[in-house]
């Protein structure tokens, strides 16, 4: 009897040890690229030249709108992920409106002319409160600006282990390839650890990469999006 029992521990040990082991080794999404301006991919969608104006808001190749403190500069606008820069101040989102309900979120919305088929983006962390990091969150389409689809949804633990932190995620590998096109691509932050004791987040930058949904018109500025970043960083 006293032997059943050791075999049934040892068993019911083994089994745990076995489910830690599967749960330790679940990968996380995204790939983590590096900090700082240096590391962002550069020529996505919003601005493939890299030429854009942020306190101008010129050259970008996309209308933003944000269901908050919409522009760029002014004191942490929301614009401001599409700067192109890393940094504190301006050079960031932060720090959202107060009560916001749950499931309610804090979004910001690109524009472009045409549809285009997502194949990565980049989400970066800013300088400071680590507590202030999306910790749920979507990546959406659309094509009318108001009927939503998610095409990336995570929902846990923070993804940043580093301040200025540039991570990369991937169709086909952190989210599915894609087979429908979006003019609009919103990121909606739902929570942070700091919610639901106020609104408070931030996000340091955004960029979106793709292919153009209809490719008996290839942009020649689109294609060099989807490529900069590889050319970028072959050199």
């Amino acid at each position: 009897m006293k032997n059943n029992i050791m075999l049934i521990l040892a068993g019911f040990l083994l089994l745990v040890s076995t489910m830690t082991n599967i749960e330790a080794g679940i990968k996380v999404p995204g790939t983590i690229i590096g900090t700082g301006t240096k590391a962002l991919l550069g020529g996505d969608l919003t601005d493939p030249e890299d030429d854009g104006a942020p306190e101008e808001d010129t050259n970008y190749n996309a209308k933003f709108t944000s269901s908050d403190e919409p522009g760029f500069g002014g004191g942490e606008f929301a614009f401001n992920v599409f700067d192109n820069i890393l940094g504190p101040g301006n050079d960031k989102w932060c720090c959202g409106k107060g009560d916001i309900g749950d499931g309610e979120g804090m979004h910001i919305t690109a524009e472009l002319e045409a549809p285009h088929l997502l194949t990565h983006f980049t989400l970066s962390s800013a300088n400071d409160v680590p507590d202030r990091d999306p910790t749920t969150w979507e990546v959406q389409g659309s094509n009318d600006g108001e009927k939503f689809t998610t095409i990336f949804s995570y929902d846990g633990d923070n993804l940043f282990t580093d301040r200025l932190q540039v991570i990369r995620f991937d169709a086909g590998e952190d989210f599915d390839a894609q087979t429908t096109g979006y003019r609009f691509f919103r990121h909606i932050t739902f929570k942070t650890a700091n919610w639901p004791n106020g609104a408070f987040f931030q996000i340091g930058e955004i960029e979106y990469f793709g292919t153009p949904a209809d490719d008996t018109a290839v942009d020649p500025r689109s294609k060099l999006a989807t490529q900069w970043g590889i050319l970028k960083n072959s050199q």
